[in-house]
């Protein structure tokens, strides 16, 4: 899966601009590889994933900085963060929000724990802007396609301003997405 969605992580890592004074939030974190990879030099990583297996493996590769206690990594849904408001300065989800049920709700809870001027970057491989059909992977997995106009609307709908939609290209994704956005406020 790492090297699937490898321009994929790139794109997201530079729509963050993620620095030495971030708090980095990655929903459906999955084995973590983003979070030790591009999260390296962050004050903090968390992650969130709705498979406890996967919560396991990602504390398992993230050990140094759980043991540190620079790591925090939970079993849950991204409509309902388990974290208090205003806990992070950047929010990443790769190749998950298709999946999710609640976009709209989740992108609240983005929203809230985000701190004021704190940043989120969601990648879509697989959009509808990408010019593919992609009829049996919406049957197969359940999944929703997004445009970058649909993406604009949920994101504004939540909250958020600063508002852009970037288009990458990667292995079997021609035109990936990754839509970006600011939660008002200047950060601290």
């Amino acid at each position: 899966m790492n090297l699937l969605h490898g321009a994929e992580y790139w794109a997201v890592s530079a729509a963050l601009r993620l620095g030495p004074q971030d708090g980095l939030l990655e929903i459906g974190c999955g084995s973590g590889y983003f979070l030790r990879k591009y999260g390296a030099t962050t004050a903090a990583i968390a992650g969130l994933d709705h498979s406890p297996d996967m919560v396991d493996l990602a504390i398992r590769r993230n050990r140094k900085r759980v043991a540190a206690d620079e790591c925090d990594i939970r079993h849950g849904d991204a409509a309902a963060l388990p974290w208090e408001n205003n806990s992070f300065t950047a929010v990443a989800a790769i190749a998950t929000f298709l999946f999710w049920p609640e976009p709209l709700q989740a992108l609240q809870e983005i929203h809230r724990v985000l701190r004021p001027g704190g940043r989120v970057a969601i990648g879509l491989g697989w959009n509808a802007d990408d010019g593919l059909d992609h009829a049996a992977h919406v049957k197969k997995y359940a999944i929703r396609l997004y445009s970058g106009r649909r993406m604009e609307q949920l994101l504004t709908e939540a909250g958020f301003e600063n508002i852009s939609i970037h288009y990458f290209k990667g292995f079997m994704e021609p035109k990936g997405m990754v839509a970006a956005a600011a939660k008002p406020g200047v950060a601290p």
